[in-house]
């Protein structure tokens, strides 16, 4: 008896997983190609002050491709709420305890940084003081802040909600994002990331997915994440 061929891998189609996976792959080449350092300095590098403006750019990017392409993408294409995506206060008392925790633990660990050689070669990503002007500091945390908003919609919103709404495990859709979001923090994405960095991105990753996969929200995770990146700068800054 003649068995059935049943190799069609298009079939069924998870438009919640496969969507979200193929939106992922697309702005992460562009952010890598199109929003790192080197395409600015290759670029623009007659503007003024290009040294401050290739890490707005790259901020910029971020917030772009990853938070406006990705509010398009999951109400328009995917058609998700974006509560769904993480983009509401969920367990609010759960966050708000977690984020008192974080506010008197991530200070530590950002003092912690003051003792490696990357990470006060490479933080702040600005001279402050070349850029010691009001606006410039302004514009500077500004543009990191929609970093981060880009950044945890990405790989929470989408990548974690979504991807667990497509039908894989918490667990799975948690360590996906994080082995994604640790091999950016290398220096294949062109961001000459330290050592350091790379190696506390998983157990950032992990720890932010369950945060918000226990919360159903990002803005708990990512409140931390800026925690993380402005007690690293400020510590670096006052203390080496």
């Amino acid at each position: 008896m003649e068995q059935k061929n049943n190799y069609n891998i298009f079939k069924p189609y998870n438009k919640f997983l496969n969507n979200s996976i193929i939106f992922m792959i697309i702005v992460l080449f562009l952010y890598c190609y199109f929003g790192s350092y080197s395409f600015f300095e290759k670029y623009f590098s007659n503007v003024i002050d290009y040294e401050y403006w290739k890490i707005i750019y790259h901020h910029l990017s971020a917030f772009v491709l990853f938070f406006v392409f990705g509010l398009i993408f999951s109400k328009f294409i995917i058609k998700n709420p974006l509560k769904e995506t993480g983009l509401c206060f969920g367990n609010w008392k759960l966050g708000l305890i977690l984020c008192a925790i974080a506010t008197a633990v991530i200070p530590l660990l950002g003092l912690s940084t003051v003792l490696d050689e990357g990470m006060k070669g490479t933080y702040p990503l600005i001279d402050f003081n070349k850029y010691s002007s009001w606006y410039y500091i302004l514009g500077y945390f500004v543009s990191y802040l929609l970093y981060y908003i880009g950044w945890e919609f990405l790989f929470r919103g989408i990548g974690l909600f979504n991807l667990q709404k497509g039908g894989l495990s918490p667990l799975s859709a948690i360590l996906i994002t994080t082995l994604v979001s640790a091999l950016i923090h290398t220096s294949i994405a062109g961001l000459g990331k330290p050592m350091i960095e790379t190696l506390s991105a998983i157990p950032a990753g992990l720890i932010f997915g369950y945060i918000a996969y226990l919360t159903k929200s990002i803005y708990y995770g990512l409140y931390m994440h800026i925690l993380v990146g402005f007690s690293t700068d400020l510590f670096i800054y006052l203390l080496v």
